[in-house]
């Protein structure tokens, strides 16, 4: 009876078991479905906060950028605008003349005399041959006259400033309006014969000495623009309308020739 009684505590104790066991389990699913909305709101919150962080700093990117525009907009407007102010000065001191503001740009005051801005000075030495040969009735020849002569010279290169010399500015960036430089003048310094003499029936006259000297001047003026000189005198141009309006890049254009031209 004992064992029989043992035996019968033993199984409900088992079945006790197994149904306490089978309690928890449906407790913890209950529970962990419980717990799932609580899980989900909290992923929903965290991506709605990154979300929001993302559309802060995007708007003060973009507030920052555009403060930043109008920043440098205002400068170059400023900077602009003070170009615009001074043209006519900035021409004047240039070129020595009397300017006005046309249109938005400065230009030089046309007068009836064809003013020079020279801005390049060279000395420079040209020599040149001069050989003639010479007839008695156009046909007994009377020998051959030849002269060598070198001539020193005082070269000036810049501009004839005309009618259409301006200086404006042009999104940003000033431009001048100039004619084509030019050889401005060809003084003679001094010359030295190299070589004279004399056809035995044709003799060297001063005539001929003044038509060399004409020749060689015009040679002269002929070599110079040959020699760089014109891109010398645009250089410097350029370099001292940088340095009258303080900026780093200029243009410069060709003015178109008048109709006299």
């Amino acid at each position: 009876m004992r064992a029989a009684w043992g035996a019968l505590q033993e199984t409900s104790a088992r079945a006790d078991g197994k149904e306490k066991r089978v309690a928890d389990t449906r407790q913890a699913r209950i529970d962990r479905i419980a717990a799932l909305p609580r899980f989900i709101s909290m992923s929903q919150h965290t991506e709605l906060w990154k979300t929001l962080r993302l559309i802060v700093i995007l708007a003060a990117i973009i507030t920052v950028g555009w403060f930043g525009f109008r920043m440098v907009e205002k400068a170059l407007a400023g900077t602009a605008g003070g170009l615009h102010r001074g043209l006519d000065k900035v021409l004047a001191a240039l070129t020595h003349s009397d300017t006005r503001i046309v249109a938005g740009r400065a230009e030089v005051v046309s007068k009836h005399e064809i003013q020079e801005l020279a801005l390049v000075e060279l000395r420079m030495n040209a020599t040149r041959d001069y050989a003639n040969e010479g007839f008695f009735l156009k046909y007994l020849p009377a020998g051959t006259k030849r002269i060598i002569v070198r001539g020193e010279y005082r070269v000036t290169a810049g501009y004839r400033l005309e009618n259409g010399t301006s200086l404006r500015i042009e999104n940003g960036v000033p431009v001048a309006t100039f004619p084509e430089a030019d050889v401005l003048a060809v003084e003679l310094i001094d010359f030295q014969i190299l070589d004279e003499k004399d056809g035995w029936a044709n003799s060297i006259t001063a005539e001929d000495r003044a038509t060399i000297l004409r020749e060689l001047r015009m040679q002269m003026r002929a070599e110079a623009k040959r020699s760089g000189i014109l891109d010398v005198v645009e250089a410097s141009m350029r370099t001292r309308l940088r340095d009258l309006l303080g900026v780093e890049e200029v243009r410069i254009e060709k003015a178109k020739p008048t109709a006299a031209e």
